[in-house]
């Protein structure tokens, strides 16, 4: 692997860290997380070549606008929203005032993705190249051939992201939310069809009876610890999500537990060490057991050891 695709693998991969850590803490309702983006999007574009300030620390603050560029003439409103109202607001709002009629105006989604959007902005506002994203934003930095620029730009990353992350673990509801981001992601799987025929105590009980003592046993004890991190990280998991996560495990544990010649305990251990290792390679400590209070949670649930 060269430097060049060494570089922008390891920026992507910070970045959609981020992402996913935004989206989490938004969805507790602990928006601090916010706030931290805005100064580090501030630093980070500036190492693109802008010269943004954060509003909040200009005498005059700037309504609807989070990132402004005086020099260049940019301004930027930093969100974990994509909605067409909340993009809607900020654009009139910013404009209201007359002085800001020569600024372009951009929408960064911290936490989301850009969608096709339908309403008419106005403004001069072109929602296809001025609503950025993560994709949007690697697409621009794939660009850079200069590789100083781009090992600055990683060297930035790892400090302001992997280093903090790696002063403590990561906590059981961002390791089950990781572990959730990542089986949902279709680049992470080949799509398998496989009919659906499952019931739970025929599985637990009879095709593992001599396991079901060990797997019972195993989540309720975890459970008292990671019952309510697991409730939390699901709330961003919707129906699509759901179907991409389901298929992925019944078909990656399967496999395991065929391997394993049909032994639960050994397949589970497996299977925990699978996901723990690809989680591990943005190179952030997760918690392991936390994984397999998860996959333990998706047996019970059917999605992990399916029945033929």
């Amino acid at each position: 692997m060269d430097n060049r695709h060494l570089y922008l693998t390891l920026i992507g991969k910070r970045l959609a860290y981020l992402k996913t850590e935004v989206e989490l803490f938004n969805s507790l309702n602990l928006t601090d997380i916010n706030v931290y983006a805005e100064n580090f999007y501030r630093d980070f574009f500036n190492l693109l070549g802008y010269e943004f300030d954060n509003t909040n620390f200009i005498e005059n603050n700037f309504a609807h606008i989070d990132l402004l560029d005086t020099k260049n003439k940019l301004a930027i409103q930093v969100t974990s929203q994509n909605d067409n109202k909340k993009i809607k607001e900020a654009i009139d709002g910013f404009f209201k005032d007359s002085s800001r009629k020569d600024y372009k105006l951009k929408i960064l989604l911290i936490a989301k993705n850009a969608k096709d959007y339908r309403t008419k902005f106005g403004n001069n506002f072109n929602h296809k190249e001025d609503v950025l994203d993560i994709k949007k934003i690697l697409a621009e930095i794939n660009n850079i051939t200069d590789l100083v620029k781009l090992k600055s730009i990683a060297d930035f990353l790892n400090e302001q992201i992997l280093q903090e992350r790696k002063k403590t673990e990561s906590n059981e509801v961002e390791t089950i939310m990781a572990l959730i981001e990542y089986l949902s992601k279709d680049d992470n799987r080949s799509i398998s069809e496989k009919p659906e025929n499952v019931d739970p105590q025929f599985k637990i009980y009879k095709r593992f009876s001599e396991h079901s003592v060990f797997l019972i046993n195993l989540y309720t004890e975890l459970c008292t610890v990671y019952q309510q991190p697991l409730i939390e990280a699901k709330r961003v998991i919707d129906g699509v999500k759901a179907i991409k996560i389901s298929s992925y495990l019944k078909d990656e544990s399967d496999k395991i537990l065929t391997v394993e010649s049909n032994n639960p305990q050994v397949a589970l251990e497996k299977l925990v060490e699978l996901f723990y290792g690809k989680l591990s390679e943005n190179g952030i400590k997760f918690d392991k057991i936390a994984i397999k209070f998860y996959l333990l949670d998706e047996l019970i649930n059917c999605n992990v050891f399916p029945n033929n």
